[in-house]
C-alpha cells in the first residue's frame, strides 16, 4: 500500500469514527432525554427535536421491511469497503466520501439490528413535510453529494486529458 493511499485511509478512518459516535451519542442522548413522539426546541423558528421510530427508509419507504434494508445496508457497506480498497483513488474527496457514507450507513444499521427501526429526531421547524432525520442521514447525505462532487471532477478531468491526447495526436 503506498505512502499516498494509507494517508487517504487516515482521512476515511477519523471521518468515519467522530461521525458514527455523534451519531450514536446523539440518538443515545434524545433517547434518555425525551420519551417517543415528545418534541423540545432546539435552534428555535430552525430545527427541533421529535422523536421519532422510522421502521423505513428516507421519508417511511420500505416501511416494515427491516429485513431487506438490513440486507441492503450489509451490500451497500461491503461495496463501498471493496471500492476503497480496489479503487486507489488519490483524490481525498472520494476518502472523505466513503468516511460519511460509511458512518451514515452504520450508524442506522446498528439502530435496525438493536431496535427493529431507526432512530430520528432532528426536524425542521419551516419544513413541516420534510422527515425526521438524523445524524447518521446527514453523514449519508454529505457523504453521497460529495461523491458525486468526485465523479463529476473525475470526469471533467478525464474529459480533458481525453481532449488534449486527441490535440496532441493531431
Amino acid at each position: 500500500m503506498s505512502r499516498h493511499y494509507k494517508f487517504l485511509l487516515c482521512i476515511t478512518l477519523p471521518i468515519f469514527a467522530v461521525t458514527l459516535i455523534a451519531d450514536l451519542l446523539s440518538k443515545h442522548f434524545v433517547d434518555g432525554a425525551l420519551a417517543l413522539g415528545e418534541s423540545a426546541q432546539f435552534l428555535p423558528g430552525f430545527i427541533d427535536i421529535v422523536t421519532v421510530h422510522n421502521e423505513g427508509a428516507a421519508w417511511g419507504i420500505f416501511a416494515g421491511s427491516q429485513t431487506v434494508l438490513i440486507v441492503l445496508t450489509f451490500i451497500f457497506i461491503a461495496a463501498f469497503i471493496w471500492l476503497m480498497f480496489a479503487e486507489k483513488a488519490k483524490n481525498p474527496l472520494f476518502h472523505i466520501s466513503l468516511g460519511f457514507i460509511f458512518a451514515g450507513s452504520l450508524g442506522n444499521l446498528v439502530d435496525r439490528l438493536a431496535f427493529g427501526y431507526v432512530r430520528d429526531f432532528l426536524h425542521f421547524e419551516f419544513w413541516d413535510s420534510f422527515p425526521v432525520f438524523n445524524v447518521a442521514d446527514i453523514c449519508l447525505t454529505v457523504g453521497v453529494v460529495i461523491l458525486v462532487i468526485y465523479f463529476i471532477v473525475s470526469l471533467v478531468k478525464n474529459s480533458k486529458k481525453k481532449k488534449e491526447k486527441i490535440e496532441a495526436d493531431n
